[in-house]
């Protein structure tokens, strides 16, 4: 069983009855029907287009790409619903600061909690280049 899964069936490992698409599954306090489940399955399972991917230069000439936050918002809010889903850092550390030819450099860590209504889904990691926040 897949994580997502084992979050959105509360690690019951029960999968659902999609005929007839009248099965519910408890998630924290909110039902999802079986229709509902297979149908965040599939768009978690899409793989993002590149108008959705940003990138940029790195240390050592290197070029590397990323998702903005923004975008990460609208797309949780198109398949969790506006009040479906909540997010929070629990950490956050500036890990350098540098000046070089007039141009900062910071490094960021901070770890952010996901969560589907009650249930926590991810906890994630992420650092910040050149251009800062």
């Amino acid at each position: 069983m897949s994580g997502t899964e084992e979050a959105v069936l509360g690690a019951r490992g029960n999968h659902p009855s999609v005929a007839g698409g009248n099965s519910v599954l408890c998630f924290g306090q909110y039902q999802y029907t079986a229709d509902e489940y297979q149908a965040i399955q599939n768009a978690l399972r899409q793989r993002l287009g590149p108008e959705y991917i940003s990138s940029r230069m790195a240390g050592g000439g290197q070029r590397v790409c990323y998702i903005e936050g923004h975008r990460v918002i609208n797309l949780a809010n198109e398949m969790f619903g506006y009040n479906g889903w909540a997010h929070s850092i629990t950490q956050q550390n500036v890990d350098f600061v540098d000046l070089n030819n007039g141009k900062f450099y910071v490094g960021v860590c901070a770890f952010v909690r996901v969560q589907l209504k009650v249930r926590v889904m991810e906890q994630s990691r992420c650092l910040q280049g050149p251009g800062g926040w």
